[in-house]
């Protein structure tokens, strides 16, 4: 997990929110979840949710079969905030949202038939002990499935670094060739890697169409001018590294082997 424990401020969670819905901080929201987690089988499983976020991912989760998912996320805010939103839910026997800190998972081995990951991992510095625990929680069979933010070979442009900037979170990105290699590392086979970055490209355009469109009262009463000029400014600098393709979303599929 993340050393930052607390850098998504209220602002961004609001902002988030807007643009992809209620209990959701990363793109896509309820439909992303359902494609990365669409050729799976949740039927009756137990799933990990690392970096849960508001628990808005479980709650799809739920909806594709799972019997119960536990949603685990290193930032105070955030995990409680989940926690309160799952309460009201009526779902809390069904969803459990943790706050763990950073390393090991605090689990025994085999505890899950599924470990899922949407958008969170991108900010875990040490993607061998990860995955490494990953697959050391889950059963013998058991399938990853994630959706992630890679980089472009090479250095950062000066492009990325303003879009760090402008984030003011902590990104440990890796190419999509060495997120699998990190995976198969681990021990994991049937490896599937696709990168999305076109899709969300023109996504991300989209978004910061509404933003200065549809959403600019909402963000100008929410956050005042500062907060929406920022956050504008922020989005314009994503869509600028999702051009030149130094951002580039994957999505990511393993299994744990049945002899593991």
């Amino acid at each position: 997990m993340t050393d930052a424990h607390e850098e998504y401020d209220d602002r961004m969670l609001t902002l988030l929110q807007m643009i992809w819905g209620e209990g959701y901080l990363s793109p896509g929201g309820p439909q992303a979840v359902r494609e990365i987690a669409g050729g799976l089988d949740l039927t009756g499983k137990r799933v990990l949710d690392i970096g849960c976020g508001l628990g808005g991912l479980d709650q799809v989760l739920l909806t594709l079969g799972a019997a119960h998912v536990t949603g685990i996320d290193v930032a105070p805010l955030i995990a409680k905030l989940g926690q309160d939103r799952i309460r009201r839910s009526g779902l809390a026997n069904r969803i459990d949202i943790q706050l763990v800190e950073p390393g090991p998972l605090p689990f025994a081995d085999a505890s899950f038939d599924v470990v899922f990951g949407k958008d969170a991992w991108l900010h875990i510095p040490d993607k061998d002990a990860h995955f490494a625990e990953v697959y050391r929680v889950l059963k013998p069979g058991g399938r990853l499935a994630a959706g992630d933010w890679m980089k472009a070979p090479g250095p950062y442009g000066p492009d990325m670094a303003y879009f760090f900037k402008m984030e003011g979170l902590t990104y440990h990105l890796v190419t999509l060739a060495a997120y699998g290699q990190h995976i198969h590392g681990a021990g994991f086979t049937d490896i599937r890697l696709t990168d999305i970055t076109e899709r969300y490209r023109a996504d991300a355009h989209e978004e910061l169409a509404r933003m200065k469109g549809e959403l600019a009262e909402m963000m100008l009463a929410e956050m005042g001018e500062e907060g929406s000029a920022h956050f504008l400014e922020d989005w314009r600098s994503l869509t600028v590294v999702l051009d030149k393709g130094e951002l580039r979303p994957a999505q990511v599929w393993a299994r744990k082997p049945l002899a593991g």
